[in-house]
């Protein structure tokens, strides 16, 4: 059922990674036998990995949608590839995979979690497609923050390119990807024991630059915010709910962390990938 690749033509004009990913790290699909009408592109987020995005891709494979998760330059192979990526890598290859993707099938959803829903709202401004999903939305939003202004976090990005931050293994977060737990220490080590300044920087550039495309995007669209998210709260969702033109559903997941596809919490988990599957099979 699962095949680890993707088109290697979503790579085209985007930073090449050095290293290779790790099993969680590598882009999967999901094809049936006899191609449906229907395909969804999953996109994960900032220092993630196609691994994370599992347990809704296999639900909505069993919906009979052919499944497509890339794994997004920088991320899943080293913390110096991570390093060398940029948010035009990030977004190239989900434009990329709409463009292939729309010309073999009838209808294209995209499911984007995190910064992946950042990196879906763009590509979807630049190729169009009837509905998203925005899970946990990294998405800027009126008065959001950076850490620093970011021409002073871009400027001091070319002085010192990382700095250590705590991470430790938390056994309660329980994955579907081959594995595991083993690829999640390696990936801590590359990604999340440290703050990459000039990929935070991108960060929320993408994040500011998605919230304006936004405003002109007619897909219809859920977003999904998580009562328990410390990372990007609700306000995204919110934002999300409330601006551009297509339809718009808010759904909040009480039980839920950041992390709703792979939650400790798992009839929260259910919960948050069931309302993707009434929203993009109904």
């Amino acid at each position: 059922m699962i095949r680890y690749s993707v088109s290697p033509e979503w790579y085209r004009g985007v930073y090449q990674d050095v290293k290779t990913p790790c099993c969680a790290g590598r882009s999967f699909s999901m094809l049936h036998e006899k191609t449906p009408e229907k395909a969804v592109l999953l996109i994960h987020g900032y220092a993630g990995y196609p691994g994370e995005l599992v347990h809704p891709a296999r639900d909505l494979y069993e919906k009979n949608f052919d499944i497509f998760t890339p794994r997004l330059p920088g991320c899943g192979t080293s913390g110096s590839d991570f390093s060398k990526a940029r948010r035009k890598d990030w977004v190239g290859v989900a434009i990329n995979a709409l463009r292939d993707l729309k010309g073999r099938y009838k209808e294209v959803y995209v499911v984007g979690h995190s910064m992946g829903a950042a990196v879906a709202v763009m590509a979807a401004s630049a190729v169009p497609v009837t509905k998203l999903v925005l899970a946990a939305p990294a998405v800027g939003y009126p008065g959001m923050k950076s850490p620093q202004p970011l021409p002073v976090m871009y400027l001091y990005s070319l002085i010192k390119k990382r700095i250590p931050t705590p991470w430790h293994h938390q056994s309660e977060y329980v994955m579907y990807y081959e594995d595991a737990p083993a690829d999640d220490d390696y990936l801590g080590g590359e990604y999340w024991s440290w703050v990459y300044i000039r990929e935070v920087y991108e960060l929320y550039k993408l994040m500011n630059e998605a919230a304006e495309a936004l405003k002109t995007l007619d897909a219809s669209i859920l977003a999904i915010s998580c009562g328990k998210d410390q990372i990007v709260g609700d306000k995204s969702s919110l934002y999300i709910t409330e601006t551009g033109k297509g339809k718009r559903v808010h759904v909040d997941i009480l039980e839920c962390t950041h992390f709703l596809f792979y939650d400790p919490d798992k009839k929260g988990e259910e919960k948050g990938v069931q309302a993707v599957i009434d929203f993009l099979a109904n």
